[in-house]
């Protein structure tokens, strides 16, 4: 069955590798779909086979009571009863296959594999590669200036934010690839993981997304103090030292920029004002319906509906409210919302815990999508989800022991 499980493992990568261009999509029987959902349908098909022949058992490793297994129930039942306890849209049902159902079967596959240490860098090298060639790409619209209106990078993404968000996690595996190098004293491999770092920083930053920024920002800094060893005094200061390098030249950078001179000023039309606006009215959404929230994908059409509670909205066109605590609350209801808060929870938990030095580019990973979560929506987007539930998968799959697997 060697060749089953290299089968699905490849299909997982070209899912990871497919995920730049997820608006490609085809049509079957009617249904759309999209081209990272592709690979994944053959690797079920692979993975049927596998199970028909033995070589896989479906509640192999599942333990019922674990939180995490708990918490992904209680957020995949919420999508459901939020979706059929509020009105029917054919645009909700493609977006609970496409956000919940595809990635769900993901990270399963996944989990079904018992990936190796080898396994598991190998999928992260596949992200890392994606992540630097979307890179490379948006620096040839820099160049070309192919900016938008006021001067920040979105290449063929439809916001810059979006490309940020993008690009983010390969800025993490990045450092992580750094830092293994500099610990086991390889230095003569340190060329690759540098400039590629070197190359991600540029391109993040040209797209001002200061959510995004921070971040990285904040993963980076939980990578680097979480181990125990590394809190030397030593080191301590020389992370000091770099930080208040990096935050002055980012202060000498964009003190005159026109954001961030909105951004510090509060001004009455800022994106944060903005922002402020959209989450008190999504919070009175959540007042109105804390059960079973509005449903998937309708809260630019309840937004609007809102607008009669507030002052004349700062910013009309709302697909999401910009925070990835009240997205999951109004689109997974409150089932979904537990289940979330459950399972992240137990991720985090267990990441602490684990010894494997893995499991600190993990919890960088995962902390980069709460961080940023607190300004916009990290998940309720195709290649958000797949990238959400890969870090989730991965995290599944690390090593632990009984003890930990019974709490």
């Amino acid at each position: 069955m060697l060749k089953v499980r290299s089968v699905i493992l490849f299909c997982i990568a070209l899912c990871v590798l497919s995920l730049p261009l997820v608006q490609l999509k085809t049509s079957v029987f009617g249904i759309p779909l999209y081209s990272v959902e592709m690979p994944l349908l053959v690797a079920l098909v692979a993975y049927l086979y596998g199970w028909w022949r033995g070589a896989f058992s479906p509640f192999k490793n599942i333990h019922f009571r674990d939180p995490f297994v708990i918490g992904v129930a209680l957020f995949f039942l919420g999508v459901i009863v939020s979706f059929v306890a509020n009105p029917f849209s054919l645009m909700g049902l493609g977006m609970l296959k496409t956000w919940f159902a595809f990635p769900l079967l993901m990270a399963w596959l996944l989990f079904q594999l018992c990936p190796s240490e080898q396994e598991r860098n190998f999928l992260l090298d596949t992200w890392f590669i994606t992540t630097l060639l979307v890179a490379c790409g948006a620096i040839v619209y820099m160049f070309i200036n192919s900016l938008t209106y006021d001067g920040r990078l979105v290449a063929w993404f439809i916001s810059p934010n979006y490309l940020a968000i993008f690009i983010a996690p390969g800025t993490l595996i990045a450092f992580y690839k750094l830092r293994k190098v500099l610990e086991e004293k390889e230095f003569k491999k340190h060329f690759l993981p540098v400039a590629s770092l070197l190359i991600l920083l540029l391109t993040l930053f040209f797209t001002h997304s200061y959510g995004v920024w921070f971040g990285v920002f904040g993963a980076a800094m939980l990578m680097v103090f979480l181990p125990a060893q590394a809190l030397t005094k030593k080191f301590f200061w020389k992370v000091i030292i770099t930080t208040v390098i990096a935050l002055g030249i980012f202060y000498s950078l964009e003190h005159n920029d026109p954001k961030w001179q909105s951004l510090v000023t509060f001004g009455e039309r800022s994106s944060m004002a903005s922002r402020i606006m959209i989450w008190q009215s999504a919070g009175k959404m959540i007042a109105d319906n804390p059960v079973f929230g509005i449903g998937l994908g309708r809260f630019q059409e309840v937004y609007l509906e809102y607008q009669k509670y507030y002052s004349p909205y700062l910013e009309w066109a709302v697909p999401q409210p910009h925070n990835i605590v009240l997205a999951v609350w109004l689109q997974t209801g409150l089932i979904g919302f537990v289940g979330f808060i459950l399972l992240v929870s137990r991720a985090i938990a267990l990441l602490i815990k684990n010894k494997n030095r893995e499991s600190i580019l993990f919890l960088g990973l995962l902390a980069l999508y709460l961080i940023y979560g607190l300004f916009d929506t990290p998940y309720f987007k195709t290649d958000l989800a797949f990238a959400f539930w890969l870090v989730i998968a991965l995290i599944l799959t690390l090593p632990r022991s009984e003890a930990e697997l019974q709490k």
